[in-house]
């Protein structure tokens, strides 16, 4: 049964203040400028199929809004309760722009399906390679940006992958902080399933299962709307 428009508006203030509640605990507890004070960060709710539908409305960087994470979410073979992924690599799962964009993602299950992702990602301080923040308009290959990690489990069923950690802070200038980083990615993606969680429990699974696509095909009818009050021309 499709959703009315007020109830939809309301499940839609829900979830927008699921991801501030993310982006809030990334801001609070990341150890780098970036995060803390420029705000280098995305924070979201994503479809079982990785399309992004509730982000933050004050924090983080808004041009991610509407990011797909589907062809990163497809390159892990099973999810787990418990389970958190990563990748930087923006070759593999073609999420992040540049190796110090580390992206995370968890499944978020109800009686054991997975029913959305929650997910973002943070600008690292320096991801290693040829210079310091590993960026520079005179490298001319990736493999000059430093480590690069495909979609890869970060925790297996709540565990976390202590020689992944031990890889990425032995290729890095500032490892403490980046490990304060990417703590609070952590922190942020767990809170995002808690407050997934509290809106199931609140309106129910089958209400936010037709949640999700009613407020996609509801952004999709509003951005429309807008491209049709453009006058036709060349722009």
């Amino acid at each position: 049964m499709p959703i009315d428009k007020l109830s939809l508006q309301i499940l839609a203030n829900h979830c927008a203040a699921a991801a501030e509640a993310m982006a809030y605990t990334l801001m609070r507890t990341a150890h780098s400028t970036f995060v803390k004070e420029t705000e280098d960060f995305s924070c979201g709710l994503l479809t079982p199929e990785g399309l992004t539908f509730a982000s933050p409305k004050t924090l983080g960087a808004t041009w991610y809004i509407g990011l797909d994470y589907g062809p990163a979410i497809r390159a892990i073979d099973r999810y787990e309760e418990g389970d958190i992924c990563l990748t930087n690599d923006v070759y593999h799962g073609f999420v992040a722009t540049h190796t110090p964009d580390i992206h995370i993602w968890k499944p978020v299950f109800h009686e054991g399906e997975i029913v959305c992702f929650v997910g973002g990602h943070i600008h690292n301080t320096d991801m290693g390679g040829a210079v310091p923040a590993s960026l520079s308009r005179t490298l001319t290959e990736i493999y000059q940006e430093g480590i690069r990690i495909p979609p890869t489990k970060l925790m297996s069923r709540g565990i976390l992958d202590d020689k992944l950690i031990a890889v990425m802070k032995l290729n890095v200038r500032l490892p403490e902080q980046n490990w304060g980083d990417l703590n609070a990615q952590i922190a942020s993606v767990n809170t995002g399933e808690r407050k997934v969680l509290e809106i199931i429990e609140r309106f129910g699974i089958d209400v936010w299962k037709e949640a999700m696509s009613a407020l996609l095909d509801y952004a999709e009818q509003q951005a429309r709307a807008v491209l049709d009050e453009i006058p036709d021309g060349d722009y």
